[in-house]
């Protein structure tokens, strides 16, 4: 029989801080390999623990920023505790979203070959939270402020088969002429559309400054609106707040809603209006929507009945060693995680049969063993 020393192990995998911030929540920070190149985000988790099945908003940072710096500034975390969904701060390479949409990756339309496919990024990152977290991937939406808005408008054309929401904030649509009129003739795919804009925006246009409905003169809005339910440029606004208003270009009944929030004399900023909270406004739209994949991640890749059949965990409860029953594939990789979802152990091409856990504290664990594209969790508890 083989023994693994946990104590000896070095932890390759996915690396992760988390702090609990509160009796309720968590914060973390995590890294990935996307496009050959790590890729990092900062995260926040409402509970004691990483639930399963938790929907996922992305946020993305503006030039020159970070994940880290979005989640301080646009009130999410709180929106997450207080509506149990999982809120992701990805971070854009040097600071800056590649959030030209064509046809090639990254911005090698721009000239620019060597630049990270952002797109890429966050499909393997919403693939990686839905094998490691096991989220709801019907419900995962993507936000932004300024570039991060930039990039959730080419999430929206991109990515729509993972997102199913976007909420843009002081932003437009950036990209090649000829790709998009394409895309918007012969390959559309509706989406739900919430942009947040100031209208004394100086810095990204505000998408309707002669404040007159103008048939195709609201851009983007104007691009997505005739498709979504056939209106060619807004229909009327409602107050939401003193300072904001609702201009209303698909309502949403029967239609994905394409809605332009207007803040009144707001700049190149994230919104601040007294009885307007933007992220619960996000929140609010977003969660109406859902993809229809049949996908569910607590099953993700799951294959037990082929390549895990025999496959469990003794004793339970552990004391200082787990073993396990059954015969593990070549080549498997092993992954054990805490009720925190902190990585505490990890090992590829794994043939062992007991690990060694008396180094863990007491609570509750999960192995995960991924063969191919076969994936079995088991939960087990440590005393």
């Amino acid at each position: 029989m083989k023994t693994i020393n946990f104590k000896k192990t070095v932890f390759f995998a996915f690396s992760l801080i988390a702090a609990i911030t509160g009796v309720h929540a968590i914060d973390g920070t995590g890294n990935l390999i996307s496009g050959g190149i790590t890729r990092t985000f900062t995260y926040h988790a409402p509970g004691a623990t990483v639930d399963p099945a938790l929907p996922v908003m992305i946020v993305m940072h503006g030039d020159g920023g970070t994940g880290a710096g979005i989640q301080g500034s646009t009130g999410f975390d709180a929106v997450a505790d207080a509506n149990n969904f999982l809120a992701i701060y990805p971070d854009a390479v040097g600071g800056a979203w590649n959030r030209y949409v064509d046809n090639v990756p990254g911005d090698a339309g721009l000239g620019n070959p060597g630049a990270p496919d952002d797109v890429l990024f966050i499909s393997d990152l919403i693939d990686y939270l839905c094998a490691t977290y096991f989220i709801d991937p019907n419900k995962v939406y993507a936000s932004g402020h300024s570039a991060g808005g930039f990039m959730a408008y080419n999430l929206s054309i991109q990515l729509n088969n993972k997102v199913a929401a976007f909420a843009p904030v002081s932003a437009s649509l950036w990209g090649d002429d000829p790709f998009m009129t394409n895309y918007f003739t012969n390959a559309y795919v509706p989406v739900p559309i919430c942009h947040i804009h100031g209208d004394a925006d100086m810095v990204v246009a505000y998408p309707d400054p002669d404040f007159t409905p103008v048939a195709y003169d609201e851009y983007p809005l104007s691009a997505f609106s005739p498709l979504n339910c056939g209106n060619q440029t807004y229909t009327g606004s409602t107050t939401i707040v003193a300072g904001a208003q609702s201009v209303n270009f698909c309502d949403g009944v029967g239609n994905k809603k394409v809605e332009l929030v207007r803040i009144n004399g707001m700049g190149h900023s994230w919104p601040a209006v007294a009885g307007f909270d933007a992220a619960t406004y996000i929140w609010n739209f977003c969660n109406q929507y859902g993809l229809t994949t049949g996908i569910n991640c607590a099953t993700f890749g799951l294959n037990d009945d082929a390549v895990f059949e025999n496959i469990s965990l003794y004793p339970i409860p552990a004391l200082d060693q787990i073993n396990i029953g059954g015969e593990v594939p070549e080549n498997s990789t092993v992954q054990m995680m805490d009720g925190l979802g902190r990585v505490v152990y990890s090992q590829k091409e794994f043939n062992q049969t007991t690990i060694d856990v008396s180094g863990l504290s007491p609570g509750i664990y999960f192995l995960t063993l991924k063969s191919g594209n076969a994936t079995k969790q088991i939960k087990f508890i440590k005393n």
